[in-house]
């Protein structure tokens, strides 16, 4: 459930594919760069209402470490 949130709030920040968004995807892979990281955790936290603090930002690299973070926060 969360990954496909991840998914939809990914796809529509940087419009790429659906299929394009896989766990071991990394973020740079996707066009997503530092100015982008932003934005697109921006639309995370709005998503899933939470906020992911900015010292856990540069140990985001892929797609699944976005899902870590979230589980860790609504655990």
């Amino acid at each position: 459930m969360i990954l496909e949130k991840v998914t939809e709030v990914i796809v529509k920040t940087v419009h790429c594919n659906t299929e394009d968004v896989m766990p071991e995807t990394e973020l740079s892979a996707l066009g997503i760069d530092s100015l982008r990281a932003l934005t697109v955790i921006f639309e995370l936290e709005e998503a899933f209402d939470i906020e992911i603090p900015n010292e856990h930002i540069p140990s985001i690299v892929t797609v699944n470490d976005i899902v870590a973070k979230l589980e860790g926060v609504h655990h």
